[in-house]
């Protein structure tokens, strides 16, 4: 993929992963989902050669959600997990 070409590119580079979930569930259960997630990635960039020193990841939950869950549609796109570069 594109990020682990980049990782691969910029050594230095350190990336926080944040997972999100939507408003389905209990507030404990989309914690727990989304820190799944977020450790998700983080497998899968480390599988990919990329040292597990170089990354955080955090779930969040439906805590900040970017949409109003009020559609299927808006739902899904609240679902997502976000990568910051945080030096490089």
């Amino acid at each position: 993929t594109r990020v682990i070409t980049l990782m691969k590119e910029n050594p230095t580079l350190k990336v926080e992963i944040d997972a999100h979930t939507d408003d389905i569930g209990s507030d404990n259960y989309n914690l727990i989902l989304s820190n799944k997630r977020a450790k998700s990635v983080m497998e899968y960039l480390t599988q990919n050669s990329i040292p597990v020193e170089r990354f955080s990841a955090k779930g969040y939950g439906e805590t900040q959600a970017k949409f109003k869950n009020d559609s299927d549609e808006n739902r899904a796109k609240n679902r997502r997990v976000e990568l910051k570069i945080l030096s490089i």
